[in-house]
């Protein structure tokens, strides 16, 4: 049986991807396919994985949670399942750490080589989703601040946007971290509401699709964020940057750094990642519009040229 760990990143559909997966299980039952996650995953199975001293896990937590999750595989292979889909975006780390690093999953290699290890050998692929920084960012602190994280002020929105780790280096640290496994990569604005051709790439043949559209997990509206029960100063550090009918933390020369290093990383990973990653993309049709119709007989340097239009001479 092959493992696919699907660790997210958070903000780029995990959770509905995740839906997709239970609601579709008997139909991905049919042709072998069957997944975790949160829901089993976070109920002890991997308590230890990651080790944390300050609350006493150590190693023979490690041992106890590669032992559960033995137990677990053994169990999902005795039903006749080829393939298991692993989907946990906390595998990467928490979104709590990276608004507190002010960085990208700084410890995502670290933490992936860890759960690869746990998996003991059964891992045959990883997949990875992601967005452009502009909008994981904003969506990422929308979805955080109802949940206890302050509305950050501006010396830690300046700190987000100047931090130099981008998605190539958690590739590069994910690569790292499991070197003999291959890595699949998407991103958030193509395979967000097409869970069921994401999963189709995983696998290397059709999954099913899903009866509905899915959409879970959005970001709060702006009216929702005021309506939190924030102190007087955060609520104006709210209110400071709304604009219109959205909450944008970011000035717009940030915005486009954001956009100019995730054009680079999606540039480096076209050109094919160093050997590193392989990314997902659906194919461009051959041929768009009625110009393409024709053949484009009657467009292009070849037919300028014969028809002597915008000669040199």
């Amino acid at each position: 049986m092959d493992v696919i760990l699907q660790i997210g990143a958070h903000r780029t559909a995990s959770t509905s991807f995740q839906t997709y997966l239970r609601n579709n299980a008997t139909a991905l039952a049919e042709i072998s396919v069957g997944s975790w996650g949160p829901y089993r995953l976070r109920k002890g199975m991997c308590y230890g994985v990651v080790p944390n001293p300050a609350l006493g896990v150590g190693p023979q937590h490690f041992a106890r949670a590669k032992g559960k999750i033995a137990l677990h595989l053994e169990r999902s292979a005795q039903v006749g399942l080829d393939y298991l889909i692993v989907s946990e975006e906390n595998i990467l780390g928490k979104m709590r750490h990276n608004f507190s690093s002010q960085s990208l999953y700084p410890s995502a290699g670290e933490r992936l080589a860890r759960y690869v290890a746990a998996f003991d050998g059964s891992v045959k692929a990883i997949h990875l989703s992601l967005r452009c920084p502009s909008t994981y960012w904003t969506s990422a602190l929308s979805f955080c601040i109802p949940r206890g994280v302050l509305v950050p002020r501006e010396a830690r929105i300046s700190a987000i946007a100047a931090s130099t780790r981008s998605w190539r280096d958690v590739i590069t640290d994910l690569a790292a971290a499991a070197p003999n496994t291959a890595i699949f990569v998407s991103t958030f604005e193509q395979h967000a509401s097409a869970p069921h051709r994401l999963l189709s790439y995983l696998l290397g043949f059709p999954a099913p699709h899903g009866k509905t559209l899915i959409w879970r997990n959005q970001r709060p509206t702006v009216p929702q964020l005021l309506n939190l029960p924030l102190g007087t100063e955060e609520l104006l550090r709210l209110r400071a940057n709304v604009h219109g009918t959205r909450w944008e933390p970011f000035s717009q020369a940030d915005r486009a750094a954001f956009q100019e290093s995730y054009a680079d990383d999606l540039f480096w990973l076209r050109a094919g990642a160093d050997g590193l990653a392989h990314l997902l993309e659906d194919p461009k049709p051959e041929k768009t519009g009625y110009p393409a119709e024709l053949d484009f007989v009657n467009k292009g340097q070849r037919y300028d040229a014969k028809q002597r239009l915008a000669s040199p001479r």
